[in-house]
């Protein structure tokens, strides 16, 4: 069996329209660590900080990480994810569809990127 070098992180969190119909409070979504074996430390330091923050719903203070995170590594399939999260989490739809448009070209071969129900819902024509 081949190991994956990215894990996988279900969290509850509310995020706006993009993660469901209308009356549910609270949507499990995923939000993706860095992978274990990366060598970019500081930006894999940053995503996992990111990633903190999204599960405990605080989206501006997440996406500041994130935004690091991507600094450090421009081709971070994993922190351009989250922070279409983030985005999509304050409401920040068009900045959410740019973040998701990255993550799956950087990350087209990852199925927790590539087969999200949200980025397919905002990459949809």
């Amino acid at each position: 069996m081949r190991k994956r070098g990215y894990l996988l992180v279900m969290a509850l969190l509310g995020l706006t329209s993009c993660s469901g119909g209308g009356g549910a409070a609270s949507a499990q979504i995923p939000v993706l660590l860095s992978p274990y074996d990366m060598s970019n430390k500081e930006a894999a330091a940053k995503n996992n900080e990111g990633v903190d923050h999204l599960v405990q719903k605080h989206y501006e203070v997440a996406s500041r990480h994130l935004n690091e995170a991507i600094a450090a590594k421009g081709d971070f399939a994993e922190a351009h994810f989250n922070l279409a999260i983030a985005y999509d989490g304050m409401g920040k739809h068009p900045e959410a569809t740019e973040a998701f448009k990255k993550a799956k070209r950087f990350g087209g071969d990852n199925r927790e990127i590539t087969e999200n129900e949200i980025l397919k819902k905002h990459l949809s024509p």
